[in-house]
């Protein structure tokens, strides 16, 4: 009798699970739009002053899971103080360095949270230098 593979602990966007090993094959017809979506923008502050804080605050359209947060900012200078959803804050401590979240970074925390459309999430990041600069912020969903 064979045995069965160990089920694997990750677990793939609902749009991926659904299209076929094989890159000949179209995708299927099934698949609502709002599974498309893999990417959840939080926005972007073109100019952020030294040592300001900016909340990005955005409303879920639908329900959904947040994976992982990225945030692109130059230089890495900046620091994540609050990640927040719906009232739950998801941050303990300190600031995080934003590095953490970068596209990069393997090792990246994933939240892999439920999020039922209509919450409130928020991110707040820090300027920690002493020029403005830009930062935006999404999040990778399912």
């Amino acid at each position: 009798m064979a045995t069965m593979p160990a089920p694997s602990l990750y677990k793939r966007n609902r749009f991926f699970q659904r299209l076929s090993t094989t890159c000949h094959e179209k995708v299927p017809k099934q698949i609502s739009a709002d599974e498309l979506n893999v990417v959840f923008g939080l926005g972007r502050n073109g100019a952020l002053a030294a040592g300001a804080l900016h909340t990005f605050s955005v409303t879920a359209p639908r329900d959904l899971f947040i994976r992982d947060l990225i945030v692109a900012c130059p230089n890495l200078a900046a620091s994540v103080t609050s990640i927040n959803v719906s009232g739950d804050e998801l941050v303990l401590g300190d600031a995080v360095p934003a590095e953490t979240f970068t596209a990069g970074n393997q090792a990246r925390p994933s939240f892999d949270l439920p999020v039922t459309g209509g919450s409130t999430i928020k991110v707040t990041v820090r300027n920690d230098t002493a020029a403005a600069i830009g930062i935006g912020a999404s999040f990778n969903i399912d």
